[in-house]
């Protein structure tokens, strides 16, 4: 990996069908990072991929972070192909997890060949070039812990030969709505679900920079994209078995208390950009929450929003920056100390 400066981080929490808000936050941003304000035109690339430096996701922000990266797709071509995993993925409610993951696995194999890529195409490859990308996910047999799927290499773990496909089904793994990814085999193999302790994966994209770029490297803009504040939540009465599990993925998705934790913490540094629908997103709109259009329209409403210009401007500022305020090393620090303390 070549030597780089004032990098550009991103960071997508996972929340299901709910990653639909998080790419029209990206086309916000992007928008934003292609506009120039002196013309009044476009200017630069529409590719996230030659924005950012590093984009790390977890569950479908781990899908949107291979789209956008890994296969250097446009935030509408992305969008495109997510609703039509909606569609063929989370729609469907009377279906096994093994007929939700073989969906999921087929729209994934069917998103490589438009690309006219080959099926199993690595997801390490022998020349990284352009923007590196993982997604977080972990083993079933140790599920407190979160491995990072990458597709670079590091020094400190020997390369993965998963493929990317294997990669989106391990990170979108949530239980019990989809069912474990196996991959190898004898001593070797391993099955993985999705990393509950890691579904805003803020810290890993911090640290996996860290391992990629070296500690003395200046960041500009590290950025947040989170699928929308879920409201208060709470254990149903007499909702079973499945509305307890669809509490507790509930709980999972709740990444906000981790991002108030960031602010407070590297938020006067000026590099942290955290976007999220704060109100709208609430699991109490009964039958609206897992509708498209819905989530869209909340997601346009949050866009409008003064406060939320005033964000994507001073995005775009530090994206401008031409030194970073802060190194590696210096923000690696700031986290620990959060880390610690939670």
């Amino acid at each position: 990996m070549a030597p780089k400066t004032n990098l550009k981080l991103a960071s997508f929490d996972g929340g299901d069908i709910r990653g639909l808000s998080q790419l029209e936050i990206m086309d916000g941003i992007m928008h934003r990072l292609t506009w120039d304000n002196e013309s009044d035109v476009f200017n630069g690339s529409g590719l996230p991929c030659d924005r950012f430096d590093l984009i790390g996701g977890s569950g479908t922000g781990g899908l949107i972070a291979i789209l956008l990266a890994k296969l250097r797709m446009s935030v509408e071509e992305a969008s495109e192909e997510f609703e039509d995993i909606i569609k063929h993925v989370f729609n469907p409610k009377k279906i096994s997890s093994l007929q939700r993951t073989e969906a999921l696995k087929k729209c994934t194999e069917d998103i490589l060949r438009k690309k006219g890529l080959p099926v199993n195409l690595p997801l390490i490859e022998d020349k990284q070039a352009g923007c590196a990308s993982f997604v977080v996910a972990s083993l079933r047999n140790n599920a407190k812990n979160t491995v990072c799927l990458r597709t670079y290499p590091v020094r400190n773990q020997r390369p993965s030969t998963l493929t990317v496909v294997e990669a989106v089904l391990a990170t979108c793994a949530t239980q019990p709505e989809f069912a474990p990814v196996f991959s190898g085999s004898g001593r070797k193999a391993r099955e993985y679900i999705a990393a509950s302790g890691a579904v805003n994966p803020i810290h890993e994209v911090i640290t996996e920079a860290h391992l990629l770029f070296g500690g003395d490297v200046t960041v500009s803009s590290l950025l947040s994209v989170g699928v929308g504040h879920p409201g208060i939540l709470s254990f149903p009465e007499d909702g079973g078995e499945a509305a307890i599990h669809r509490i507790m993925r509930d709980m999972m998705q709740d990444c906000e208390q981790r991002a108030q934790e960031i602010e407070e913490r590297i938020g006067r540094v000026g590099i942290y950009s955290r976007l999220s629908v704060n109100q709208g997103m609430q699991n109490n709109h009964a039958g609206q929450f897992d509708d498209p259009g819905w989530i869209t329209a909340q997601t346009e409403d949050y866009l409008g929003r003064h406060e939320t210009g005033e964000k994507l401007d001073v995005l775009a500022q530090n994206f401008g920056a031409e030194n970073g305020p802060i190194t590696l090393d210096q923000l690696s620090a700031f986290y620990s100390r959060v880390h610690f303390v939670t």
